[in-house]
C-alpha cells in the first residue's frame, strides 16, 4: 500500500497546484516541479520509500518518451522542409544567437566548458507547448509568423536530438565514440522510418480495431524501439537516448492515416506521465536551498534571464527582417519563443540524470540555475507570448522613434 499512498500524494499535489496554475493562467510545468521540490528529498521528504522514488522516476521517464513521440507525430519530420526558402536561415539564426549567448554567459559565471555547453543547450530550446498554445489562444495561426514559429520549434527538436547524443556521450566518458554514436543514431532513425513504412499495410488495420490491440500495439512499438536503442547503445559502449528514437517513431507512425484516432487516446497517457516526470525531476534532485540566497547565484540568474530574453528578441528580429521584411513581425516571433519549459528540463534530466552524483557537487550551481531559470521564464515567457502582438508593436515603434 506504500506505493498507493505515495502515488496519491503525487497526483493530489499536482492536481492542486495544476488547478491553481490554470486558474491563474500560468504554465503548469513550474507548479509540478515546485511540488516535487517541496515533497521530495530536497524538501520535506514526504515520499516514504526509495522504492517509491524509483517507481515515480520510472513513470517520469515514460512521460518523457511519450512527449517526444507526441512531438514527432505532430511535427512530422520532413527533410524537404529544411530546403524551403528562409527556413534553414531561421533555424540557424535562432540556434546561433541563443546558444552562443548561453554558452558565453556560462563561461562568464565560472562554469566549465561542459557545464557551459549544457547551460547553452537548455537556454537555446524554447517551450513548444507554450509557444504553440499561445498562437492558438491568440488566434494567430493564420498570420505569417505562425509558420515560422512552428518551424523553429521543429528545427529545435532536430537540434535537440544532436545535442542529446553529443552530451550523453561526453557525460558517459565516451568522447571518442561521438562519431560512432551519431552514425549509429542516424542509421537507427533511418531503419525506424523505413521499417514502419514497410509495415504500414500490416499495422494500419490493427489501428482500426475496437479492442485493446491498438493501444497495446502503440506502446509495444514505443517501448520496443526504445529498448532496442538502449541495448544497441550498451553493446557499442555509447548512449543512444531513447527519446530520440521515440521522436522519429512518432514521425513515422504519423504517415499511417488510421493512427490518428489512437494517437488522441495516447495523448492522455502523455499528459499523466509527463506531469509525473516534472514532479519526479524536482523530487529526485537534492537541491541546496542555500544556493538561492547567494549573491553569485542571484546575479547569475538575473543575467541569464536578461540575456535569454534579449537573445530571443534579437534572433526573432533578424528572422523577421529576412523572411517577412518586418521588424515588428520578427519581434513577435521573439516574444512567442521566449518561454522555456519542458525541453530544457528534459535535456538536463537526460544528460545529467537524477539523484546523487552529477546532480550535486560540481553540478549543483548548474542544476539550480536551470531549474530556477525555467520556473521563472516559463511564467514570464508565457506572459510575453500571450501579449506578443502588443509587445512587438511597442518595441518596433520605440526603435523607429529612436532611429
Amino acid at each position: 500500500m506504500t506505493f498507493m499512498v505515495d502515488l496519491a500524494i503525487v497526483t493530489v499535489s499536482c492536481l492542486a497546484l495544476g488547478l491553481a496554475s490554470k486558474y491563474l493562467r500560468q504554465a503548469a510545468i513550474p507548479a509540478y516541479i515546485i511540488a516535487g521540490i517541496i515533497l521530495g528529498k530536497g524538501g520535506f521528504n514526504i515520499i516514504s520509500s526509495e522504492a517509491s522514488y524509483d517507481l515515480i522516476h520510472w513513470l517520469g521517464k515514460v512521460g518523457v518518451i511519450l512527449l517526444m513521440f507526441y512531438i514527432g507525430y505532430e511535427f512530422r519530420f520532413n527533410f524537404r522542409g529544411i530546403k524551403e526558402q528562409g527556413r534553414f536561415f531561421a533555424g540557424c539564426t535562432d540556434f546561433g544567437v541563443n546558444f552562443t549567448a548561453g554558452f558565453a554567459l556560462g563561461l562568464l559565471i565560472g562554469l566549465s566548458l561542459l557545464e557551459a555547453f549544457i547551460l547553452a543547450s537548455a537556454v537555446y530550446i524554447s517551450s513548444s507547448a507554450i509557444a504553440i498554445s499561445s498562437l492558438i489562444e491568440n488566434k494567430r495561426l493564420i498570420y505569417p509568423e505562425a509558420e515560422t514559429i512552428v518551424w523553429l520549434m521543429v528545427f529545435e527538436d532536430i537540434i535537440l536530438t544532436i545535442l542529446l547524443v553529443v552530451l550523453t556521450s561526453v557525460m558517459s566518458g565516451s568522447l571518442t565514440l561521438i562519431p560512432v554514436c551519431l552514425a549509429t543514431t542516424l542509421l537507427l532513425i533511418i531503419f525506424t522510418l523505413i521499417l514502419i513504412r514497410r509495415l504500414s499495410n500490416f499495422i494500419s488495420p490493427l489501428f482500426e480495431r475496437d479492442d485493446e490491440i491498438p493501444i497495446l500495439l502503440i506502446f509495444a512499438l514505443i517501448f520496443g524501439f526504445s529498448a532496442f536503442a538502449h541495448l544497441l547503445g550498451v553493446s557499442l559502449g555509447c548512449h543512444i537516448p531513447e527519446v530520440i528514437v521515440a521522436f522519429f517513431l512518432g514521425s513515422a507512425i504519423s504517415g499511417i492515416k488510421s493512427s490518428r484516432k489512437l494517437f488522441e487516446t495516447t495523448i492522455s497517457f502523455k499528459h499523466l506521465f509527463l506531469t509525473i516526470f516534472f514532479f519526479s525531476f524536482g523530487m529526485l534532485f537534492q537541491f541546496q536551498f542555500a544556493t538561492f540566497s547567494s549573491v553569485h547565484f542571484i546575479l547569475a540568474l538575473l543575467a541569464l534571464l536578461t540575456i535569454s530574453i534579449l537573445a530571443k528578441f534579437a534572433s526573432g528580429a533578424l528572422i523577421g527582417k529576412r523572411l517577412h521584411g518586418s521588424l515588428e513581425t520578427g519581434l513577435r516571433v521573439g516574444a512567442y519563443t521566449t518561454p522555456r519549459g519542458e525541453f530544457s528540463i528534459v535535456l538536463l534530466a537526460v544528460v545529467i540524470g537524477p539523484g546523487p552524483g552529477p546532480g550535486t557537487g560540481s553540478y549543483e550551481l548548474l542544476v539550480s540555475l536551470v531549474v530556477a531559470y525555467v520556473i521563472i521564464l516559463s511564467i514570464v515567457g508565457s506572459s510575453f507570448a500571450r501579449h506578443g502582438d502588443r509587445i512587438g508593436r511597442v518595441i518596433a515603434q520605440t526603435i523607429n522613434k529612436l532611429i
